[in-house]
């Protein structure tokens, strides 16, 4: 058969061959375009989406990117043409490991083997691809699931997966050509298994290319029949069974190999159990001793074979050499078991830590330790023990594990430690004893340890502020035990973590206790300021009351001399006049005809105007005389300097007073209208009260009334309104008090403001307009002085009512 032969039999060979194959085989051409593939990597190739038969690596992934497939399917074509082009190159075998994922999105790590299939001239011809799963380090696994995150893909360099091997049928094999002739290998055409040409070998008779394809391909490759008697193999596999040719091994038994009995009886059951059920049993994990005396490890897939009726007329194995992977997987779990002590030895002191930083209870942190430690550790019982003076203790902390006693509440006090071992743990030392009974120990101490059934311990101080405070103890009772570097490194950071929690629990203590006695003293400073305060507010508001009333009250005093003086000779010139009037008339009557003189003068006078004017005069000063003592009378109501006690009065009178003192503010002027005053007074007992305070509070509401009002229409926002500026005051009587509301319809007073209206010293007034201490003083009057309540009820827009609260009877808080 000449080359041209050879290339145009050789891929269609090649390709049945795939095609029936159950292990993840490809075929390449000769320009790397996929010709064919086995049915389970055929399955995790259509998971793209993309039709990859016949197509380039290169054009795949550029379809990829068009198509917007995760980043891993265009990763899988770039590599995939990579090895091609290193195999083609160097014309030799070459191993990857690619990532690919499959229908259902998960992803698996494969070893593949690129093997090249060459022509008479060396040429690479095509090439075969096998893929075998691979151990995947763990930590590229995400959760249980086995499956691999997007981000841990883009780091791993190669990778490739399928779906799960499909069990091999007939109908799956009747496909696979049966060139062979050769009596004594029957079997061998139905071999689904990929072929590989060397260099310059003339292929010339299927059966033996078929046997050059086994010969050359990575895996154990055996065949038997129905009573599981070899009729062939490769030659991998006759090397592994000690013969030097693979026609050696027809005719044998498992029996006749060095295989151990046990071996022999179970490689026999599992050819019955495929052959008899004609299924296949695939990757079969096992150890097997080889001829040269190696035990290896093998995964070993066994597939019943098939006459063309579709009859069982023997088996097929192939064996992948898995001892590598298998150390490799024995050294992971060592790897992963040490991995995850560590992480949990991290853990536990991150969460140490982390309550530290969170907790300032020094007892919880440290039962945290002792039992998050013995249970790590697997320890009987672990311990915190504090020293007290002379170098004795207790423990303080202890979690154990049944049936070793508790030490917590016995008097545990080691008599025996000596001041040496102080030292040396001041230094920081640690000790570990592996076995009381054996260990070099003072007779007292070994006693000591027996009686609180400690068998082995290890100790590592605990260090405050450079002072031996206590230790950090584990013991194992049920017996003896060697401890682990790591477990002791553990032990010395969980102690100086313990150190640093104690350390910030005594500066707490001590903060804490410093900012108490600081609070205590504010809280001091704070009540004096306020009585200082409050003291100064009544002070200031009672001397500017007193002096207002004394000065109210001399006026009132002054004017109300001449005033009575004037209003009580008012009735003496009006007799006078009278009498005068009745002479005038007589003369009249009796001098009818004056002398001119007189007759010019009365003409002159007009004395008739005179005499009726001057009545009209003296009726005019009386009535002013009697407004001036009216007003009067309300200055010393208003002063009531002669009523410091408590007295019943009529508040209204108390009310009108404050009103007629304030009258000049409420007439118009001339850049604003008039504050009307509306009344609305009920029948009202008399009140026991101190009147002149609670004139003082009538004063202080109605001028703030006013001084809203004032400035409401000063800066125009009472434009839009249409009822005219107003002060409304009312009375009730309610159950055993009495209420006062005035209300004006003036801007109101923002929320933020309302809460601090009664404080001292505060107001919304500009400088100069406000001291801000009238509304506390009324507060303080109303509440502290009467025993009742003042209620201010105020919104923006809709004015402000103060509601004054006065019990009938005086019951002063």
């Amino acid at each position: 058969m000449d080359a041209a032969a050879t290339r145009s039999t050789l891929p269609d060979a090649l390709k049945k061959l795939v095609a029936g194959s159950p292990e993840w085989m490809v075929l390449f051409d000769r320009d790397r375009r996929y010709c064919q593939a086995s049915p389970p990597l055929a399955a995790a190739l259509d998971a793209s989406n993309l039709a990859w038969l016949g197509r380039h690596n290169t054009e795949l992934a550029e379809l990829a990117k068009q198509a917007g497939l995760p980043k891993v399917w265009r990763k899988y074509w770039q590599q995939v043409e990579d090895a091609l082009m290193t195999v083609q190159q160097q014309r030799k075998a070459e191993k990857r490991v690619h990532a690919l994922p499959n229908e259902d999105g998960d992803l698996q790590l494969c070893e593949v083997s690129y093997t090249p299939i060459c022509d008479a001239q060396g040429q690479v011809e095509s090439v075969v691809s096998i893929s075998h799963p691979t151990v995947v380090p763990q930590g590229l696994y995400e959760s249980e699931g086995k499956s691999l995150t997007a981000a841990q893909l883009e780091a791993y360099p190669d990778a490739i997966v399928g779906a799960e091997m499909p069990d091999l049928t007939a109908a799956s094999l009747a496909h696979v050509p049966t060139p062979l002739a050769a009596a004594a290998s029957p079997l061998a055409s139905r071999l689904p298994i990929p072929a590989v040409v060397q260099p310059g070998l003339q292929v010339h008779q299927t059966a033996e290319f078929l046997q050059v394809v086994l010969d050359n391909i990575p895996q154990y490759i055996f065949w038997k029949n129905l009573d599981s008697v070899y009729l062939g193999c490769n030659q991998r596999w006759a090397e592994m069974a000690g013969f030097n040719n693979p026609s050696e091994v027809v005719g044998i038994t498992d029996a006749d190999l060095p295989w151990t009995p046990e071996e022999a009886a179970w490689y026999l059951k599992c050819d019955r159990r495929v052959m008899a059920t004609d299924t296949p049993m695939l990757r079969i994990k096992e150890s097997q001793m080889q001829a040269d005396g190696k035990l290896s490890w093998r995964e070993t897939s066994k597939l019943p074979l098939h006459d063309a009726q579709g009859n069982v007329v023997g088996l097929l194995g192939t064996i992948e050499d898995i001892t590598e992977r298998k150390i490799a997987e024995d050294l992971l779990k060592q790897s992963e078991a040490t991995y995850r002590k560590l992480a949990k030895q991290e853990e536990l002191l991150n969460q140490i830590s982390q309550q530290i930083r969170q907790s300032l209870s020094v007892a919880e942190i440290q039962q945290r330790t002792v039992q998050e430690v013995r249970q790590l550790f697997h320890v009987d019982r672990m311990l915190i023990y504090r020293f007290d003076e002379d170098w004795l203790g207790r423990v303080v902390t202890e979690s154990v594990e049944a049936p070793w006693r508790s030490l917590l509440d016995e008097e545990s006090q080691d008599s025996c430690f000596p001041e040496e071992h102080a030292a040396m743990y001041l230094q920081g030392r640690v000790r570990t004893i592996p076995n009381v009974a054996t260990a070099e120990l003072d007779e007292c101490h070994r006693d000591f340890l027996l009686g609180m059934q400690v068998q082995a311990n290890a100790i590592v101080p605990i260090l405050v502020r450079d002072e031996l405070w206590g230790l950090l103890i584990a013991h194992q009772c049920s017996g003896p035990r060697d401890w682990q570097d790591e477990e002791i490194k553990l032990l010395n950071a969980l102690a100086a973590q313990v150190s640093i929690a104690i350390q910030q629990a005594e500066l707490y203590a001590q903060t804490k206790q410093s900012g108490e006695l600081a609070q205590q003293k504010a809280a001091e400073l704070e009540n004096a300021l306020q009585t200082l305060q409050k003291t100064q507010t009544q002070l200031v508001q009672t001397e500017k009351m007193s002096g207002l009333g004394q000065m109210v009250a001399g006026i009132a005093h002054e004017i109300n001399n001449p005033v009575n003086f004037i209003y009580g000779n008012i009735p003496h010139i009006k007799e006078h006049l009278t009498d005068l009037t009745d002479l005038l008339s007589l003369y009249r009557e009796n001098y009818p005809e004056p002398v001119e003189a007189v007759e010019e003068f009365i003409e002159e006078i007009d004395l008739d105007y005179v005499l009726e004017d001057l009545s009209k005069i003296l009726k005019s000063f009386q009535i002013g005389s009697q407004r001036i003592q009216q007003i009067v009378t309300s200055l010393r109501t208003f002063s009531r300097l002669d009523e410091a006690e408590k007295k019943d009065v009529d508040l209204h009178d108390g009310i009108d007073s404050t009103l007629l003192i304030l009258q000049h503010r409420l007439k118009a002027k001339s850049d604003r209208s008039v504050i009307e005053v509306s009344k609305d007074y009920a029948d009202l007992p008399l009140v026991e009260c101190y009147p002149s305070q609670l004139n003082q509070v009538f004063m202080n509401i109605l001028g703030n009334g006013i001084d809203a009002l004032e400035q409401e229409m000063a800066t125009g926002a009472r434009a839009d309104k249409t009822e005219p500026p107003t002060i409304a005051i009312s009375t009730q009587q309610l159950p055993g008090e009495v209420l006062i509301c005035i209300r004006d319809n003036g801007p109101g007073i923002d929320e933020k403001h309302r809460a601090r209206l009664f404080d001292p010293f505060f107001t919304t007034k500009p400088i100069g307009k406000g001291t801000g201490l009238g509304l506390s003083i009324s507060h303080q009057i109303v509440t502290e002085r009467h025993g009742g309540r003042l209620i201010v009820i105020s919104e923006i827009g809709q004015g402000t009512e103060f509601q004054i609260y006065v019990p009938l009877a005086h019951t002063p808080l």
